[in-house]
């Protein structure tokens, strides 16, 4: 007799995610484990096994479901800088900073490969891709759509220690921070279509926004000693976040004005 679900084991459920994941085909499992059909598919389902797709791993779809915590704002502004989500449901994230893949890794409970690019002379990307309709829904209803940067589509969370984390995200995604040579002072910019950028100056009251030489593209952007103070001191108020390259860069600008 084939067990039913509520007779397996810890140790069974992890069994069934293992050999589904190594290859196994679902309608093969219960005779192989000895367990029901129907086990097999709560099982994969509790674990958030997409069983149609063609590629074996695991995934938490139901992360950017509800964004509840400031780590989920600042991974869903990296996802709104760097990520990709196709109608058809293809989510792909790429990054020449290895530390921000490994992150949405780890917070997605993501078990595929991540791919490492080398586009000739310019630095290594890391990117990772999967298909999911749960995670491509979530990230659409926030603005996270394909060719928004021409659209316009834009999201930005109402709750101030939401927005800082997200703007964070955004920041280390598309977002730079240049010190003036020779000279005190510089510049810090984000990357958006026109309407995050003036969204943006109106929502943090200070900023300009330059046309890029790319058309459909713009830069929000800051050179006050004021107003990099108070960018830094909003976006880093959780300090758990953040790339230290680009903080470390914004520290620099701030030290380099002359006191008094």
């Amino acid at each position: 007799m084939l067990a039913p679900y509520n007779q397996l084991t810890l140790q069974q459920k992890k069994q069934i995610i293992d050999v589904f994941n190594s290859g196994m085909e679902c309608r093969n499992i219960p005779n192989y484990m000895g367990v029901s059909n129907r086990s097999v598919a709560r099982v994969l389902s509790e674990a958030s096994v997409n069983t149609k797709r063609k590629n074996r791993y695991t995934l938490d779809e139901s992360y950017f479901d509800v964004i509840n915590s400031t780590k989920k704002a600042y991974l869903l502004g990296l996802m709104a800088a760097d990520g990709c989500v196709t109608k058809t449901n293809y989510i792909a994230f790429e990054s020449i900073d290895i530390e921000l893949t490994k992150i949405l890794i780890d917070e997605l409970q993501y078990s595929g490969e991540m791919r490492t690019i080398k586009p000739g002379i310019y630095k290594s990307h890391y990117r990772i891709n999967f298909s999911s309709q749960r995670l491509a829904k979530a990230l659409s209803k926030y603005g996270v759509v394909t060719g928004r940067m021409f659209t316009g589509d834009f999201y930005f969370p109402r709750q101030s220690k939401y927005l800082a984390a997200y703007l964070l995200g955004y920041f280390d995604g598309d977002g730079c921070a240049y010190v003036n040579k020779g000279r005190s002072g510089g510049l810090v910019c984000i990357v958006g279509a026109w309407e995050f950028s003036y969204e943006l100056v109106k929502l943090l009251n200070m900023g300009s926004v330059q046309e890029h030489q790319l058309k459909k593209v713009y830069y929000w952007r800051i050179y006050s000693r004021e107003h990099i103070e108070a960018f830094y001191n909003f976006v880093y108020s959780d300090s758990s976040l953040g790339l230290q390259r680009k903080k470390q860069k914004i520290k620099q600008i701030l030290g380099s004005y002359k006191r008094g």
